[in-house]
């Protein structure tokens, strides 16, 4: 007998939405200038709810739901009250893990509440009901964007010591993201083997680089960053995959 899964495919449709948008929110239109502004000035700082007020409003558009605005309010609330609670607190992984979890749990949270309005109507449900477009462009955001702050803050202590002065400003960052935008496409390709070329070819030349200048530590800073990278990349697509196999109409 078919046994329903205990999650609906319209929670994980919505979570999904709703993630994408906190995603887009703190990562992709929060610039820098805000977060160091948000520190020095706390719960005064104007940038810290113009940043809660643009996920409040993307994850109202992505909602569907456009007769209820009194859940993206409570997303503006919460959003704001946990980053002025981390203005307050050291950038560290640890706060930005515990951070990153709260605004999470408070997704899992509108989204309980979204479908607790059962007569309230989904717009372009054509659209809206499109998990895989929705799962693929999450996995995308993550791997291009938070996905680098971790990895950069997970090898953070390792940085100072094997920096040797060398190298194209940012090039690092734009590198691990184009591989691992690569690696989670080769996923939803199904080209296994092409990942194993790119993490043979990837480890060669810039270990082989560094190993010729002598700075053996540099060398396997980067490795770590790479294999950190890498099997992030994979995680994440595969994740994803499960989702839209598992969670799909």
């Amino acid at each position: 007998m078919y046994n329903e899964p205990a999650i609906s495919t319209e929670a994980i449709n919505l979570f999904v939405r709703l993630l994408i948008a906190h995603l887009a929110g703190d990562f992709i239109f929060q610039k820098k200038s805000w977060i160091i502004h948000r520190s020095a000035n706390n719960w005064r700082s104007g940038y810290l709810y113009a940043n809660a007020g643009i996920v409040a409003l993307l994850s109202w558009l992505l909602s569907g739901y456009y007769s209820l605005w009194l859940i993206p309010l409570l997303i503006f609330t919460v959003h704001a009250g946990i980053d002025t609670i981390k203005s307050y607190l050291p950038d560290n992984p640890l706060v930005f893990t515990i951070d990153q979890s709260l605004h999470i749990a408070a997704t899992v949270v509108a989204t309980i509440y979204y479908l607790n309005y059962s007569d309230s109507v989904l717009c372009c449900s054509w659209l809206f009901n499109n998990l895989p477009f929705w799962a693929y462009l999450a996995a995308y955001l993550i791997v291009m964007w938070p996905m680098g702050i971790i990895i950069a803050m997970l090898t953070r202590k390792w940085q100072t010591e094997s920096d040797n002065g060398e190298g194209l400003p940012d090039a690092g960052r734009y590198i691990g993201m184009l591989e691992r935008l690569l690696i989670i496409t080769f996923i939803f390709m199904g080209q296994f083997s092409a990942i194993g070329f790119l993490v043979a070819a990837k480890s060669v030349l810039r270990f082989g680089d560094i190993r010729e200048s002598g700075n053996r530590k540099g060398a396997e800073y980067i490795l770590i960053g790479t294999m950190i990278s890498f099997a992030a990349a994979i995680f994440t697509g595969l994740l994803a995959q499960w989702v839209i196999s598992n969670f799909s109409l």
